[in-house]
């Protein structure tokens, strides 16, 4: 089942979280308000033009894809290569001594703050409900974080980790993503996260996912493109 972590967006919404968008027959996308990312069944033309359809001129979509050819609706403006880790044992439990907190839509605007000044990928106004989220505070501010997005049977993705400035080396994101790890395999799922190629934080990141257990899977392009 793992080849199915190949087009997790795809599995995603057209699956069980097809309520947060629009799926036709090999494409699909979230809603703007949820997330940027899209997906198509398969590489071809009639897939990248359903797609088409699924958007307004200008608009832009964020596809797992090696296609080398669009239809003429679609301009390609950039690519991401991206790593994929998963992760089916913890190696490391959650620390408890830790003080998390569960999230839910009355912290959203700090969520929405937290991610935009930190970078950790895409975050909109209901992306938190896409999954569980937990996080730290400090005096009532929200400092870190971790959370669920591309969820689909059997799997479970990771997402949105990220800390504060000036609260950073304290181990807040491995604890927190441990918690949602065990949370994920309590479900009897596979965890898996990705890790953006060159990004500031890959190193940093990469080290703390494979203490918790996670080992990478494969890399592949998010393609970005406009439509035309």
């Amino acid at each position: 089942m793992m080849e199915r972590l190949d087009n997790p967006v795809w599995h995603a919404l057209s699956g069980p979280q097809k309520m947060f968008g629009y799926a036709l027959e090999k494409a699909a996308r979230y809603r703007s308000d949820v997330s940027p990312f899209a997906a198509v069944m398969d590489e071809s033309i009639q897939a990248f033009t359903e797609l088409s359809t699924l958007y307004e001129p200008g608009d832009i979509a964020s596809v797992i894809s090696g296609a080398t050819s669009f239809p003429a609706f679609w301009d390609l403006v950039g690519t991401v290569e991206l790593r994929q880790f998963v992760c089916e044992h913890l190696a490391t439990e959650p620390d408890r001594e830790m003080h998390w907190v569960d999230l839910g839509a009355s912290d959203a605007e700090s969520m929405i703050a937290l991610a935009r000044s930190t970078n950790p990928g895409p975050f909109e106004k209901y992306t938190c409900q896409l999954g569980d989220y937990v996080g730290l505070k400090d005096d009532g501010e929200l400092i870190s974080m971790a959370g669920e997005r591309i969820c689909f049977d059997g799997f479970r993705e990771v997402s949105a980790v990220c800390t504060a400035q000036g609260y950073g080396g304290r181990g807040y994101a491995q604890a927190l993503v441990a918690e949602i790890a065990r949370r994920q395999f309590a479900r009897n799922t596979v965890s898996y996260l990705h890790v953006r190629i060159e990004s500031p934080a890959e190193a940093i990141a990469a080290q703390v996912y494979e203490k918790l257990g996670y080992s990478e899977r494969t890399r592949f392009p998010l393609q970005i493109l406009r439509r035309l």
